[in-house]
């Protein structure tokens, strides 16, 4: 996509999120709710490929070379840091190709990009709270492909689109290798979408072109058996980073600082009053509307900008902000742009994020005429572009506004003129066509833009619904056509004859009867068949009236439902409080079975029973003691005193007024973390931005209390944890290898002075054990579950209770587990040679364990049941020849595991699964006159996937088994969080 504006009479260069193509689309595209899925990383014996996977790869990290980032990448890495793989952040790109291509000539091309362009193998560090960027000399793409021929015809389309969806909003840890992913989804023998998913961090609007340019080029060589034309990039993108930060040190950026300052100084913040309360934190969900302007209006608007001598742009700034100041009643009117920042010719050929935002504020005082508005407008963007280079997290730094962690800093609404977004050409024997790019969310309130395509112009706008109805986004749209159709035709007429609408769309959603609304929510549940809301009345003896004088709810079940009557409520509850606004919902919820009716058929309200009395809430969280808090003040206000270089701190210091900026509140939490060894969220800070305040938040942070018997094997980290059977101390290098930001969990299998059982037990009893305890630890899913050898069968049981109890299991990771019965299931024949191979495997590895020195004779004996029945062993330990003390314990053992457990195990019948299942499987493990797959096949329902690990059973998980595992599951483990996150937004959007 070309982020290009030209006038006659000048050019400007601007540039916008590339996703910001879907305003060619009149429909809009909205986040899909379905579950992102990945193709197998490895060994795949599924049957299918329903969907993308992110792309595995192997990282060279020797000789890597660390690089400052761009201002416009500490953006970036500041967003990202406050919602970490934040899909807003997600540029995703697609393309029609068609013709003669060939998936491997197709992944070679992609892999000599990201050969030629280091920003594309470059991950992110922190330093100290610093970003860097790290770039490795090499690392292998791997192109995922999906084949929907197998499909329809008349459903091959949706299919692929829906795919794209999920590839878009599936996350990204900028600290690990790839940014880029790419999806072949085949359409027909000569027909296919690529889709193509970049970080932010490492890429923007212009790259697209350069991207698709290089693809086409490079592919088209590969085909032909030649080397491509194109020349070496003359800078890498780390080189310009090293040359921003010199120009920033270097003294002459002070003539855009006296600039800015005198322009946005004191400037308000302007914004169109949401329809709902804002969030605590910004959700960034868009959708985009689009409009097509009649012909001839959009020839009038160029002739327009022509007359005037103008760059389309600047017009369209002038009609924007003439819309917003009269839509708004304002009459200093921001909003922002994007500016493509590649003013040297040597990076107009390099892929990279160059942009960066202006702010622009406009005065609309004094009732101008369009055309007199239209001169001051035009001198705003051109001063603003003259004083482009200053950064916009400088210019946060130095204009110091008040920090607010539910708004975007400085502006909220955002516009931009985009022409010749679409690109056809022909490489060799194929096409490539550029198609719509998909919407991963947005940054902004409201992202006004005007978009040129081959039929015509469009008017866009991508605006949050977690903030405003889908009405009030179409009126301001159809009242910004308006505008334009007046400024093209009026131009001499004053602003105030722009009428707005009638926006009753907003008034009807706060007026509606609140109970009205309530029951209207009510009756959309599947769970719900009859609903009542009573308002709340003055007097307490009337239905309805509750303590805080909300109005109360009464519904009855439906037949259908099978949500257990008693969490009805809480259900409930928690789906309003996610509907309404807040403090919009009810006090509390009745369940009855039928609601009184009077003769007439209506509910009789005066025969509802009274609400029951709230509940005393929690007891306020004692205040930390004064000593405590002295403690952690002083050794905030040292911390406070080295990132900010002020030596005066007190207890109502505040941290932004004494010049902290966003990357300094990064740097502050690494630090804190560190010296507390608490983990605490960023936007505590801007809720608590004096010394004492941030200081009573670190005081009264404390670990919760345990479970009995769980084991933080790696405690921090917001990610969906998981939860591992027994082994826990095994676990411990996988947990650091997957990463400090995803909490893994242990449940030891027996207490060391456990009681022996007098006899077997139940494997569904056993594992009925382990729910309850998980739940305490955990109480609602997603669940992600492992267990190895016995441990895996009792982990495959407690997934299946849980979703017995309606929680999601989407993952289990088992390891060397045959399917219970299986082996004993084989044929006689069969079975006899497979156990005479496996004893012969298993003997052949102990004489090795022998011989090198790893275990002593008595253990190797030890590991025979024949032999330490024979109590030869203990013949031994009486003469001194080994240690009686070490055998009782593994007498012990030997009865709880191979006695017990395993006969449990044994006489346990799996029933299929709907979780996706991770197969790990050891050299101890032989497949020979056997399944290879272990006998899992049948019995999963959701995807399996088969790795093969070096080591010996428990040694997988150790070294280069524990990281070559990690490496495998960690798209598996995105996917999960992304779900997890994806459910909680899409409750608001199913209503």
């Amino acid at each position: 996509m070309t982020l290009r504006m030209v006038g006659d009479a000048q050019r400007d260069v601007f540039a916008a999120p590339a996703h910001l193509r879907d305003a060619i689309d009149p429909e809009p595209v909205t986040p899909d709710p379905q579950a992102p899925g990945a193709e197998d990383l490895w060994s795949s014996n599924s049957p299918r490929a329903d969907s993308p996977e992110p792309n595995s790869s192997s990282v060279a990290v020797n000789d890597a070379l660390l690089f400052p980032c761009s201002s416009s990448q500490q953006r970036c890495w500041f967003i990202n840091s406050l919602n970490p793989g934040n899909p807003a952040l997600n540029v995703a790109l697609r393309w029609s190709i068609k013709g003669s291509f060939n998936p491997s000539t197709i992944e070679r091309a992609f892999q000599t990009i990201i050969d030629r362009h280091e920003i594309l193998r470059t991950r992110f560090v922190e330093k100290d709270g610093e970003p860097m960027q790290e770039v490795v000399p090499h690392f292998d793409f791997k192109l995922s492909i999906v084949d929907l021929t197998d499909c329809p015809e008349a459903q091959r389309l949706d299919e692929a689109l829906a795919l794209g969806r999920r590839e878009a909003h599936l996350p990204m840890d900028i600290g690990r290798l790839p940014l880029i992913r790419v999806t072949l989804v085949r359409l027909a023998a000569d027909h296919a979408f690529l889709l193509a998913t970049v970080h932010q961090i490492a890429f923007d609007g212009w790259s697209i072109r350069i991207l698709a340019h290089e693809f086409g080029v490079i592919a088209a060589a590969l085909d032909a058996k030649r080397s491509h034309e194109l020349a070496e990039p003359p800078l890498q993108y780390g080189d310009y980073c090293l040359w921003q930060k010199e120009y920033f040190a270097s003294g002459s950026f002070d003539a855009e600082i006296a600039y800015w300052k005198g322009k946005l100084g004191g400037a308000p913040y302007f914004e169109i009053a949401p329809d709902h309360d804002r969030p605590v934190r910004p959700s960034y969900r868009g959708e985009i509307l689009a409009a097509i302007l009649p012909p001839e209006l959009g020839d009038k608007l160029e002739e327009a900008a022509r007359k005037h001598n103008l760059t389309l742009f600047s017009f369209g700034c002038a009609v924007t902000a003439a819309m917003l100041h009269r839509y708004s009643g304002k009459t200093d009117v921001i909003f922002g742009t994007q500016i493509a920042g590649r003013d040297d010719p040597d990076l107009e050929d390099m892929i990279g994020i160059f942009i960066n935002n202006l702010v622009m504020r406009f005065d609309a005082s004094g009732d101008p005429t369009f055309e007199q508005f239209l001169t001051r407008v035009n001198g705003t963007v051109q001063d603003a572009l003259i004083h482009q280079r200053m950064p916009f997290h400088k210019l946060v730094e130095i204009l110091n506004p008040p920090r607010d962690p539910k708004r975007t800093p400085l502006i909220s609404v955002n516009f931009t003129v985009l022409r010749d977004v679409m690109d056809h050409k022909s490489y060799g024997d194929f096409e490539l066509h550029g198609q719509p790019s998909l919407s991963a969310g947005s940054l902004y309130d409201f992202f006004f833009f005007l978009v040129h395509w081959p039929s015509g112009w469009r008017m866009a706008v991508e605006f949050n619904p977690d903030l405003f109805e889908r009405r009030t986004a179409e009126r301001m749209l159809e009242f910004l056509m308006s505008a334009f159709e007046f400024a093209v035709s009026n131009p001499n007429a004053r602003l105030s004859s722009l009428v707005p609408p009638a926006r009753d769309s907003v008034a009807s959603s706060k007026s509606r009867d609140e109970p009205e609304m309530i029951e209207a929510l009510l009756l959309r549940h599947p769970a719900v068949m009859e609903a009542v809301v009573v308002a709340a009345s003055s007097e307490s003896d009337k239905p309805g009236r509750s303590e805080q004088g909300r109005p109360y709810a009464y519904v009855t079940p439906s037949p259908e439902s099978t949500a257990p009557l008693e969490t009805l409520p809480a259900t409930l509850m928690a789906y309003l409080a996610d509907a309404l606004p807040a403090g919009a919902a009810p006090s509390g919820v009745s369940v009855l079975f039928a609601l009184p009716r009077m003769s007439s058929g209506e509910v009789d309200r005066a025969a509802l029973p009274q609400p029951p009395k709230p509940a005393l809430g929690p007891a306020p969280i004692a205040a930390a003691s004064s000593a405590r808090l002295a403690d952690v003040e002083a050794k905030l206000a040292a911390i406070w005193r080295e990132l900010l270089g002020v030596e005066a701190i007190g207890p109502t210091s505040n941290f932004f007024e004494l010049g902290g900026h966003s990357l300094l509140t990064i740097r502050l939490m690494a630090r804190v973390t560190s010296a507390f060894g608490a983990k605490i969220d960023v936007v505590t800070l801007f809720q608590a931005p004096t010394l004492r305040e941030f200081a009573a938040c670190l005081s009264r942070i404390e670990a919760p209390a345990e479970p009995s018997g769980i084991i933080r094997i790696q405690p921090l980290g917001e990610k969906t944890p998981i939860i591992a059977i027994n082994n826990t101390v095994l676990y411990y290098n996988l947990a650091r290898k997957i990463g400090a930001d995803r909490p893994f969990l242990g449940v030891p299998l027996i207490e060391p002075n456990a009681p022996l059982p007098t006899k077997p037990r139940d494997l569904i009893d056993i594992a009925g054990d382990y729910v309850r305890l998980i739940r305490q630890a955990q109480p609602h899913g997603p669940y992600i579950l492992c267990g190895l050898c016995v441990a895996g069968a009792i982990a495959y049981e407690v997934a299946q209770q849980l979703r017995q109890g309606g929680e999601s299991v989407p993952l289990l990771i088992l390891s060397d587990i045959w399917v219970p019965g299986y082996l004993r299931g084989l044929p006689f024949f069969k079975r006899s040679v497979y156990l005479l191979n496996y004893n012969l495997h298993i003997l052949r590895h102990r004489i090795k364990l022998l011989a090198s020195g790893k275990e002593s004779l008595t253990e190797v004996l030890a590991s025979y049941t024949l032999v330490r029945k024979s109590r030869v062993l203990e013949f031994a330990a009486k003469l001194g020849l080994t240690d009686l003390a070490r055998l009782k314990k593994a007498d012990r053992d030997d009865w709880l595991f191979l006695r017990s457990l395993e006969a449990a195990r044994n006489e346990y019948r799996a029933r299929p699964c709907a979780s996706d299942l991770v197969l790990l499987q050891s050299e101890e493990i032989v497949t020979r006159f056997a399944d290879p797959n272990m006998g899992w096949t049948d019995l999963v329902k959701g995807r399996f996937f088969l790795s093969p690990i070096p080591g010996w059973h428990e040694e997988i998980f150790q070294d280069e088994g524990a990281r070559l595992i990690a490496e495998r599951l960690q798209p598996l483990l995105a996917e999960v969080d992304a779900e997890r996150d994806r459910a909680g937004l899409a409750k608001g959007a199913e209503i």
